[in-house]
C-alpha cells in the first residue's frame, strides 16, 4: 500500500532489541556498494515430440549467483554513464573514509607512544629538572589542541544542533480513538507536529497490510506497534546514537571534580613554598591550569553530547575525536608514571635522610615539604585516571557513530488500549525496599569500621589493632555480598538470555577486572611469603585477596550476564525476580568502594608488601593497578544500576 504513513507487515522490520547494532546501532553508509539484483521466476515452454514439458532451468532462473549477478548487472562502461559515475564516486568515497580511518588511527597512536616516553623520560632522570621540558610542551600542546577540538565542535558542528536525549520524546504513545463511524489510529497530540514533519511510519505486527478503520477494537487491541525514523539526514547532526548510561556520566562528572581538585592543589602548592622550583618548572603551573580547564570543558560536552551522531565534516571530526581520545589515554599513562616516580623520589628523599646521609652543602629539596598536593594526592590521582578511563570509553563510542545512520524505533511493543508502553519501568523501589534498606545498614556498618580504622591508627597510635579491625571488616563484607550473588544468579535463571550483547559498559567493567586480577595477585604473593611467619596481619591479608578474587570474579559474571537479560513476559516485568538482591549489591559495592579509596593508606600500614618487593617495584604496580581497583567497586555499582533497570523489561523482539 502507498501512501505519505504506509502500514507494511511487521516481517518487513527487523528484530531488535536494546543494544542490537538494528536498534540504534551505527550502520556505515559510506562502506557498502550499490549494486542491482534481478530476480525472474520463469517458465518457459519446451516442445518435446509434440508435447509441452517445463524447462527445468525455470527451476532455478530466481537463484542468484555471483555469475548471473556480474552478467545482469549493467555495465558502467557500457551502460548508463551516470550509474557508472555514481560507482565511481562511491568507491572514491569509501576510500577516502578509510584511508582517513587509517591516519587518525595512526596519529592517535603516536600521541600515546610520545606521551609514554616522555613520562618514562622525565621519571628516570637522576638530577631534578635535568631535561628540556619536553614533557610539559607535549602535555601543552595536547591541552591546547584537546580545547581547540571542543572549540570547533561547538561552534560549527553544533551551533543550532537541538539536544535531546530520545529522537521520539516518551510522552509518544499510540492510542485508539472511537469515532461514530470508524477506528482511528493517532499519535500522542504531545508531539503531533513533529512526528509529521519526520515522516512518521507506523509498522503493525501482522503478515498483511491493516487498515485500522476495518478492525474490530478487540482485535486492535492487541496489535504492537513500532515507529522508526533513520537519522541523521544527511550532512546533518543528531542526538540519536545509543547513548552512555546516566550514572556512568555521572561518575565521570564525579572524578572529573576530584581531578580538578588535584589539578588546584598541585597549582596552590607552586605558591606555598619557595623549593617548588628544584623540581617543577613555572611550566607545569601552566599545565595544571589547561588539563584543569580541558578536563572541565570535556565534562561538559561529553555531559551533553553523548548520543551525538555526526554525518558532515567527517575527515575533521574524525581527526579531532582521535585527538581527544589520545589525549584522555595519553594522561592516563602519564599520571601513573608521574606520581609513581614522585612519590618514589619522596619516600627515598625521606630514607635518605633518616639514613643519616650527608646532605650539607646542597640545595634545599623540594620532597622536604609536605604541600597539600602530596597530602590529597593518594586519594586524588585516581580519579585523574578513572575519569580518562571513561572519557576514553564515551569518546571513541562517538567516534563510531561518525558517518552512520542510526534507525530510530519508539515504542515497541505498544498496547493500542494503553496510554503508556508496555514494560515500561518507574524508577521507584518497588520489589526492592528489603534490599535497600538492608544495603544501607551495611553501609552505616562499614562506616564505623572505616571511622574506627583512623581513630586507632591516627588518634591511638595502634596501627596494628586499627587494620585488624579493617581486615575483618572487608572479609565480612566480601563474604556477604558474595553470598547474595549466588542468590541473584539463581533468580536471574527465569529472564530472558539476550545473545550477542555487548556494551561499553561491559568492556569497561573486563578492564577493570583486569587490574583487579593484576593486583590482587601481586599481594597475594607478597602475603603468602609472610603467612609463614605466623603473622596475624599476614594471615588476615591473604584472606582477603583469597575472597576477593573469588568474589570478583563471580560478580563480573553475574553483572555481565544480568546485562543481557530481559523479562520475558508480564509476569516477569510485575514479580521483577531478583531485584531487591540486585539493590542489595548496589548498595554494598558503594560500600566496597568507599574502602577501595582507602587501598593506598591500608598499603602504607601494612608494609611487608613494599619490603617485599622493593620501593620502586611496589609504587610501580600500586599506581597502575590501584585505579582500575577502585573503578572495578564503582562501575560494578553503575552496571547494577542499569541491571535494576532494564532487566525487568519486556524485551522488544518479543
Amino acid at each position: 500500500m502507498e501512501g505519505d504513513s504506509p502500514i507494511e507487515g511487521d516481517r518487513a522490520a527487523p528484530q531488535t532489541r536494546e543494544g542490537d547494532l538494528h536498534d540504534g546501532s551505527p550502520e556505515e553508509e559510506d562502506d557498502e556498494e550499490s549494486g542491482t539484483t534481478v530476480r525472474e521466476n520463469i517458465k518457459a515452454p519446451v516442445h518435446d515430440n509434440g508435447g509441452v514439458h517445463e524447462d527445468p532451468r525455470a527451476a532455478t532462473a530466481g537463484v542468484v549467483t555471483p555469475l548471473t549477478k556480474l552478467a545482469r548487472s549493467p555495465d558502467p562502461e557500457l551502460g548508463d554513464p551516470h550509474l557508472g559515475a555514481s560507482l565511481k564516486k562511491k568507491r572514491n568515497s569509501v576510500h577516502r573514509s578509510a584511508l582517513t580511518k587509517l591516519l587518525c588511527g595512526l596519529y592517535a597512536l603516536l600521541l600515546v607512544v610520545f606521551g609514554i616516553v616522555f613520562a618514562v623520560a622525565n621519571a628516570l632522570t637522576i638530577k631534578e629538572r635535568q631535561h628540556l621540558y619536553y614533557l610539559e610542551v607535549f602535555l601543552v600542546y595536547l591541552y591546547a589542541g584537546s580545547l581547540a577540538v571542543l572549540l570547533y565542535f561547538q561552534l560549527c558542528i553544533l551551533r543550532g544542533v537541538r539536544v535531546r536525549n530520545n529522537y521520539f520524546d516518551n510522552s509518544i504513545r499510540v492510542v485508539i480513538r472511537r469515532d461514530q463511524d470508524n477506528l482511528q489510529l493517532t499519535p500522542s497530540p504531545t508531539r503531533k507536529h513533529d512526528l509529521d514533519m519526520q515522516q512518521h511510519h507506523l509498522i503493525v505486527d501482522g503478515d498483511e497490510t491493516i487498515d485500522s478503520r476495518k478492525q474490530p477494537l478487540d482485535q486492535m487491541s492487541t496489535l504492537s506497534t513500532r515507529s522508526q525514523l533513520a537519522a541523521p539526514a544527511d550532512g546533518e547532526v543528531a542526538h540519536v546514537g545509543e547513548g552512555i548510561n546516566f550514572y556512568l556520566r555521572l561518575g565521570c562528572l564525579a572524578f572529573s571534580i576530584g581531578s580538578v581538585t588535584l589539578d588546584g592543589f598541585h597549582i596552590a602548592s607552586y605558591f606555598e613554598t619557595e623549593n617548588t622550583t628544584t623540581c617543577e618548572s613555572f611550566i607545569f603551573t601552566v599545565v595544571y591550569v589547561l588539563h584543569l580547564i580541558f578536563t572541565f570543558i570535556q565534562t561538559f560536552f561529553l555531559f551533553k553530547n553523548h548520543k551525538l551522531v555526526i554525518d558532515k565534516n567527517k575527515a575533521s571530526v574524525r581527526f579531532g575525536l582521535m585527538h581527544l581520545l589520545a589525549t584522555n589515554i595519553a594522561v592516563w599513562f602519564v599520571t601513573a608514571i608521574t606520581e609513581t616516580a614522585e612519590d618514589y623520589k619522596q619516600q627515598d628523599y625521606f630514607t635518605s635522610v633518616s639514613e643519616g646521609a650527608n646532605r650539607t652543602g646542597l640545595p634545599k629539596s623540594c620532597y622536604e615539604d609536605i604541600t597539600l598536593a602530596r597530602t590529597a594526592s593518594p586519594y586524588l590521582f585516581p580519579c585523574t585516571i578513572i575519569y580518562s578511563i571513561i572519557a576514553a570509553g564515551i569518546i571513541y563510542r562517538m567516534y563510531q557513530y561518525v558517518g552512520v545512520k542510526v534507525t530510530q524505533r519508539w515504542p515497541s511493543h505498544t498496547s493500542l488500549t494503553s496510554s503508556v508502553p508496555a514494560g515500561a519501568v518507574g524508577m521507584d523501589c518497588e520489589k526492592a525496599n528489603k534490599g535497600l534498606f538492608s544495603g544501607l545498614l551495611i553501609a552505616v556498618i562499614t562506616l564505623i569500621a572505616i571511622a574506627t580504622f583512623f581513630v586507632f591508627e591516627s588518634r591511638l597510635k595502634q596501627p596494628t589493632s586499627a587494620i585488624k579491625i579493617f581486615f575483618v571488616m572487608e572479609i565480612a563484607l566480601i563474604l556477604i555480598t558474595g553470598s547474595c550473588i549466588l542468590l541473584g544468579m539463581f533468580r536471574f535463571v527465569s529472564l530472558k538470555f539476550l545473545e550477542n550483547y555487548l556494551s561499553l559498559d561491559a568492556v569497561l567493567l573486563v578492564i577493570s577486572l583486569g587490574g583487579c586480577y593484576v593486583y590482587l595477585s601481586f599481594t597475594l604473593i607478597s602475603s603468602a611469603s609472610m603467612v609463614a611467619h605466623h603473622d596475624v596481619i599476614a594471615i588476615l591479608s591473604l584472606a582477603v585477596i583469597c575472597v576477593g578474587l573469588l568474589e570478583s570474579t563471580i560478580q563480573a559474571i553475574f553483572i555481565l550476564d544480568g546485562l543481557s537479560r530481559r523479562a520475558e513476559n508480564d509476569a516477569q516485568v510485575e514479580a521483577k525476580p531478583g531485584r531487591a538482591v540486585v539493590t542489595f549489591l548496589l548498595v554494598c559495592n558503594l560500600a566496597l568502594w568507599v574502602v577501595s579509596m582507602f587501598e593506598i593508606r591500608k598499603t602504607m600500614v601494612v608494609p611487608f608488601h613494599k619490603e617485599f618487593y622493593g620501593i620502586l617495584p611496589w609504587n610501580i604496580m600500586l599506581h597502575l593497578c590501584v585505579p582500575l581497583f577502585i573503578y572495578f567497586r564503582f562501575h560494578s555499582a553503575i552496571c547494577l544500576s542499569k541491571i535494576w533497570y532494564h532487566a525487568y523489561q519486556k524485551d522488544r523482539s518479543l
